[in-house]
């Protein structure tokens, strides 16, 4: 199984320095057209350019949290004294997952890092707490004779599968796909399980130029945040804010909640050498982020807590 790891690489005709990170999709710069190798991995099939993953949250009136310390309403500012809470509404909030993702192949052999899976929550009995893909655009460049030509994936390239009673993976092919091409990936995936963050891979399989994790999460839900003491990671975290607005048309003013805003970088990651599997994430062998609430919870079944991988590239 080929898997690909997300790091930044650099390659022969530039230096890392003036490889500037291309945020703007729908467009590939001249300097990734021109890059065919990276010198740090000069036999690398493919190369992730770039991979953010932006994880928000959603609340609306009337969300209410038991904590530790305490009852406390995110309607009065009332915040729990040791943060995390122990019951909440999911009718009353929400996350989003933004994820973007650009990939370049650099040798035929590596077209099979073209594929992406992707593992959802959906259980086959609760139907409030599913998983919801919204806007996937899977789109392939390619220069032929000097022109940029692209195609978006048709809908008969994406298949969803139950893995079991919990957790749904879609998988992505992209068909004919060769050595120059460079593919871009981005959806948005909302989900009910406020106290569950799915874990942000930075190194895959191949190198990686470029990575980042940036999850802005309310005050009243307290997690580890735990990612990799390595050079070529960074880690900052800052105060936010998250507007709640009211349910009903009470015309009520909408209330800011406190948030901490988390940013994790990673650039020029080397591939992972082995397979990667949940043992060696978890282990923290592969650089990712993992994220776990303070508190245990109870609002979730035990026996779905679920892989820890929600990305997976290049099966």
């Amino acid at each position: 199984m080929k898997q690909l790891i997300i790091f930044i690489s650099l390659f022969c005709a530039f230096g890392i320095s003036s490889f500037a990170q291309n945020t703007k999709f729908g467009k590939p710069t001249k300097e990734e057209w021109e890059l065919n190798s990276v010198s740090f991995a000069p036999n690398a099939e493919a190369v992730v350019l770039y991979k953010s993953v932006d994880v928000s949250y959603k609340l609306q009136s009337g969300f209410n949290a038991l904590g530790s310390g305490g009852e406390g309403s995110l309607d009065d500012n009332q915040f729990a004294p040791s943060g995390t809470n122990k019951d909440i509404n999911p009718e009353n909030t929400s996350m989003l997952y933004k994820v973007n993702v650009r990939i370049k192949i650099l040798k035929d052999s590596g077209a099979a890092y073209s594929a992406m899976d992707i593992i959802s929550f959906n259980d086959d009995e609760d139907f409030d707490c599913r998983d919801e893909f919204y806007e996937m655009n899977i789109t392939l460049f390619r220069q032929v004779n000097g022109k940029v030509k692209k195609k978006r994936l048709s809908a008969a390239n994406i298949k969803d599968e139950r893995i079991d009673n919990h957790y749904c993976i879609r998988h992505i092919r992209i068909p004919d796909v060769k050595a120059g091409d460079i593919l871009e990936y981005q959806y948005q995936l909302t989900s009910t399980r406020s106290t569950y963050i799915y874990d942000t891979q930075l190194q895959e399989s191949i190198p990686v130029l470029y990575s980042k994790c940036k999850m802005e999460i309310p005050n009243i839900l307290q997690f580890n945040v735990n990612r990799p003491i390595i050079p070529n990671v960074t880690a900052s975290v800052a105060l936010g804010s998250i507007i709640m607005a009211s349910t009903n048309n009470d015309y009520k003013l909408a209330k800011k909640v406190v948030s901490n805003v988390y940013t994790i970088e990673a650039r020029n990651l080397p591939a992972y050498a082995g397979e990667i599997n949940l043992q060696n994430l978890s282990s923290g062998e592969v650089h990712c982020v993992r994220t776990q609430l303070k508190d245990k919870r109870y609002d979730v079944k035990p026996d779905v807590s679920g892989p820890v991988r929600h990305l997976v590239i290049g099966r």
